[in-house]
């Protein structure tokens, strides 16, 4: 059987788990099910060696020499990814005051005050903690967000994900070639925009440095930035040991023109990696970046 016909297989077989399990994950305590998905995620640890070794290289990057430290957060990062699946099941069963009792996020008033402007605000962030269920705070406080993600096989496995995660309005756009369009869109119309920028998925970004060696990450905030005049705000989000969610929105990142557009894209690609960088370093065991950063050697 070819290889991409497996995959489709294996995709269809989570799509049909995904939906039973959505009712399931109504009902079963977080701190429980967390408990019995560790187990799991132990396994894969220890039986997907391909992609246990890309997690390893990566959080040498961010670690450095392995170590004790190391040894756990690459652990943590098949926790922390089996945790986000459940997490997104979880979503239709949360009322806005759950979703606000859970998500805890510091920094409104620096989105207010970009948005005040008219222009929208692009938010960016990296792969930590469940950005799924962590997003939905922006809906649940009255914010109407457009947000990006990748696309996945088989379609059917996405549009479930994506009904899921836009149950309450957040409008979830794949990424493609309409991605700047609509979000373009969607700043002109004063509504916030979200990128998570830790990873170049369609290879058209730029390289910058990214924990002391080049990396390519993606171009299109920068970019929308400097075409919409839009601001660009850091935002990360944290899970806590009490199974609830830490959040921060950041000021902007100070945007200037040179009239050089591809270095003033660099330039403010390169400040984005450096948020990036500060959320990650504290938090290596819950950045679930199972694709190489850094190339195949990482």
């Amino acid at each position: 059987m070819a290889e991409g016909s497996l995959r489709t297989d294996r995709g269809r077989l989570l799509y049909w788990a995904y939906r039973a399990a959505v009712p399931v994950a109504g009902v079963i305590p977080a701190r429980l099910a967390y408990a019995v998905l560790d187990q799991f995620a132990d396994a894969a640890w220890l039986l997907n060696g391909s992609v246990r070794r890309i997690v390893e290289a990566n959080l040498r990057r961010v670690i450095g020499t392995p170590n004790r430290r190391w040894r756990r957060a690459v652990r943590g990062v098949f926790r922390t990814g089996v945790r986000n699946y459940w997490d997104t099941l979880r979503i239709p069963n949360l009322s806005d005051a759950d979703v606000r009792s859970l998500v805890h996020i510091r920094g409104w008033q620096h989105l207010d005050a970009a948005l005040a402007r008219g222009r929208g605000a692009i938010l960016v962030g990296a792969h930590l903690s469940s950005l799924a269920l962590t997003t939905q705070a922006f809906a649940a406080n009255g914010y109407r967000v457009n947000v990006a993600v990748e696309p996945i096989d088989p379609p059917e496995l996405l549009e479930l994900l994506t009904r899921l995660r836009a149950g309450r309005g957040m409008q979830v756009v794949p990424l493609g070639p309409r991605l700047g369009t609509q979000f373009a869109a969607a700043l002109r119309r004063g509504e916030p925009v979200a990128l998570i920028v830790d990873r170049d998925v369609t290879g058209s970004g730029v390289q910058v440095p990214f924990f002391g060696a080049p990396a390519r990450l993606p171009s299109g905030p920068a970019l929308l930035a400097l075409r919409s005049q839009a601001p660009i705000l850091p935002a990360a989000a944290i899970r806590r040991a009490d199974a609830r969610f830490e959040g921060v929105i950041e000021a902007p990142i100070p945007i200037s023109r040179s009239g050089d557009v591809r270095a003033d894209v660099v330039r403010i690609t390169e400040a984005i990696a450096a948020r990036l960088e500060y959320y990650i370093r504290r938090h290596p065991e819950q950045w679930t970046a199972f694709q190489p950063v850094w190339g195949s050697e990482g």
